[in-house]
């Protein structure tokens, strides 16, 4: 970004480190044209940092190795996938293509509601969302590849789809029996078990792989980590041994697992020095809080 830019973003050397600067995440809103491993995965195990991650049971552990396994022979055999381009429904296409143009991208674009036209008509907010992070409910139901026919445990499940969507147009989808399985495409119906050999109670998970991520892995091209995010992950590892990770004693966030932003904004550095600023405010109310105690 250029740093004329009226909202340009200045960092403050008391701030957290984060994994993602507003340059970057502007950058993120143009056409990918080289396929390459992602810098970090597009789903992540919990996005709540707040909640305690569980350990893996060594049989869990087991059967997330061999899905990985699994899947990773799968991509390497995948010469003849589509590109994403071609696996998205319908009612994304249009959106995605004004953004991947003739490369590709892991976003779309992302239209307002009545409701955000209501209160920014001219949509001018800076802070306004404009891109969307693309999921696994954009790809059409039939491109899914039956992969794992065995359960992995909930947590085992999260860890492999981050696994998959460090992949660019790779998704999982865990087929449950739920109502909320149901409700959003993704429960496997009786003959869909009949068919696959299926018992009731196994949990099974399909893949999705796109021909930009066949030629990323065939390639070997990995996307990667910048200065900034480098020095993220320093910081993000001292704060992981220091026991820190989530929110700590006065509410304010330090790192999580890196990962793409599900949304992005219209202007990222005007967005950024927004949320500083609010950050700022509530560590101050919290420190005075707190002081009046002392």
């Amino acid at each position: 970004m250029d740093g004329a830019h009226a909202n340009a973003y200045e960092t403050d050397a008391n701030e957290d480190l984060r994994f993602w600067t507003p340059e970057a995440i502007e950058n993120l809103k143009k056409p990918m044209l080289v396929p390459a491993k992602l810098v970090a995965p597009t789903v992540v195990r919990e996005w709540d940092t707040r909640k305690e991650k569980k350990s893996l049971s060594k049989q869990a552990e087991a059967a997330l190795q061999r899905a990985m396994d699994l899947f990773d022979n799968y991509l390497a055999n995948a010469e003849y996938a589509p590109p994403l381009a071609e696996l998205l429904r319908p009612s994304v296409l249009d959106a995605y293509k004004e953004v991947a143009g003739e490369g590709f991208s892991l976003y779309r674009i992302r239209r307002p509601d009545k409701k955000e036209l209501q209160k920014d008509p001219e949509q001018s907010n800076p802070r306004g969302f404009t891109h969307g992070l693309l999921g696994e409910l954009d790809i059409k139901i039939e491109d899914y590849h039956h992969l794992i026919d065995f359960n992995l445990t909930i947590d085992a499940g999260k860890l492999f789809a981050e696994h998959v969507s460090m992949w660019p147009g790779c998704f999982a989808m865990r087929r449950g029996n739920s109502g909320k399985a149901a409700s959003c495409g993704r429960k496997l119906t009786d003959a869909d078990r009949a068919a696959r050999g299926i018992a009731h109670n196994v949990t099974v998970t399909d893949v999705v792989v796109s021909q930009e991520a066949y030629i990323a892995y065939r390639s070997g091209n990995v996307t990667e980590l910048s200065e900034s995010q480098k020095e993220f992950m320093d910081f993000r590892a001292t704060k992981i041994a220091t026991g820190t990770v989530g929110k700590n004693f006065y509410g304010c966030n330090v790192p999580g697992d890196p990962h793409y932003p599900c949304y992005l904004h219209r202007d990222e550095a005007a967005a950024a020095t927004h949320y500083r600023k609010l950050e700022k405010d509530l560590k101050r109310q919290r420190e005075e809080m707190f002081d009046m105690f002392d």
